[in-house]
């Protein structure tokens, strides 16, 4: 039999329709569905904090000549023993005389100035591969130091130093393919024991030049 469902004022009887609808003849009315359960949105995880950086900073330059010979950056010719000044002269000489070239880098250095490259060294060595965010400020300034000093990552400065007795320097010298003196081939090691030089590490500091004496430097 049709449902003739009657509208009162435009309203729709629900509930008649509904009782038949649930009828024993009918199916059973279905359960309305359960609303979605709200999605709790996911803590933020704070970003972790970064802490100090674990290395401790450089030391400061106590000594004030050393202090000063760090900031003038000059290389100092004048406190080198005579031995050493005639041998450098003589060395220049004969590099520029083969057509090379000689660039001094370093020569006498005080002891307290000595400390400080040490110190410079051992800290780019804890610091060259360290990328922690918290270092990168002191990784730079110690970077900076390392490359203002012309420092060798093989060649730790030593304490006892041949600069602090005013025995050697560090060079950096440029020679041609072909350099010869007198028609004889001539290397950069033969040229640096002629003024009365030496070498003493070549494969881990070689623009290190140490004065031996003999040679024919006092000819010069």
């Amino acid at each position: 039999m049709p449902l003739n469902i009657r509208t009162v004022g435009g309203a729709v009887c629900a509930a008649a329709c509904i009782l038949w609808l649930c009828s024993p003849r009918n199916a059973p009315c279905p359960q309305a569905a359960a609303p979605p359960a709200p999605v709790m949105a996911a803590a933020a995880t704070p970003a972790p904090v970064s802490g100090p950086c674990p290395v401790a900073p450089l030391p400061p330059i106590t000594d004030p000549r050393a202090e000063e010979f760090n900031d003038s950056q000059a290389v100092d010719t004048a406190h080198l023993t005579k031995g050493t000044t005639r041998a450098l002269a003589r060395f220049q000489r004969v590099v520029s005389a083969v057509g090379g070239s000689l660039d001094l880098k370093s020569a006498y250095r005080p002891a307290a100035y000595q400390q400080h490259l040490q110190q410079v060294w051992d800290k780019w060595m804890q610091l060259r591969s360290n990328h922690d965010a918290a270092c990168r400020d002191l990784r730079v300034q110690v970077q900076e130091e390392f490359t203002r000093h012309h420092l060798i990552e093989t060649q730790r400065p030593v304490s006892a130093s041949d600069h602090t007795r005013g025995l050697a320097f560090d060079a950096t010298v440029l020679l041609p393919p072909h350099a010869r003196m007198r028609r004889r081939k001539v290397t950069l090691d033969w040229l640096a024991h002629f003024a009365g030089l030496r070498r003493p590490d070549v494969l881990h500091d070689p623009v290190h030049f140490k004065f031996v004496g003999g040679g024919r430097y006092t000819r010069g």
